[in-house]
């Protein structure tokens, strides 16, 4: 395929992924329903999808500055979000790791935007829920192989 069609390609993608984030995810809604900052959400999904890792860890693969990731961390702790524990191969790393209410509150964060997409979809007629279905499903078959 020709550097054309790939440029076209590439903005088409990152327009529709624009155009969800305008028309379909509210960030400003997500967060007011959300009493946690979204470095704090963000770090929180991190360990829910990635296990235990050390606070460093999560910092570089975020791209969160150490000093930042201290208050972060402190934070999840306090409102019983996450547990410390000293890496048993190395005492000098701290590891962190999700508990029981942090996996609660995501759940109950992605039941409200299944919520919300439910809201927007159901105006639609079936010839464009089928339409829609078949997209999604085509669009995250090619997305696996990026």
């Amino acid at each position: 395929m020709d550097t054309d069609n790939l440029n076209s390609i590439s903005n088409n993608l990152y327009m529709l992924l624009l155009s969800l984030n305008k028309r379909v995810f509210n960030h400003d809604e997500m967060i007011k329903s959300c009493n946690l900052p979204p470095s704090h959400v963000k770090a929180l999904f991190y360990l829910l999808h990635n296990g235990p890792r050390a606070i460093s860890q999560i910092g570089n693969d975020l791209s969160i500055s150490k000093p930042n990731m201290t208050p972060i961390i402190d934070k999840l702790v306090a409102e019983g979000f996450i547990n410390r524990f000293q890496d048993p191969n190395d005492r000098r790393v701290i590891r962190v790791e999700p508990t029981e209410t942090a996996r609660e509150f995501l759940r109950e964060q992605e039941m409200k935007l299944k919520s919300r997409l439910l809201e927007r979809i159901s105006p639609l007629s079936d010839e464009d829920l089928e339409e829609l279905d078949k997209c999604i499903s085509s669009l995250s078959k090619l997305l696996l192989k990026i």
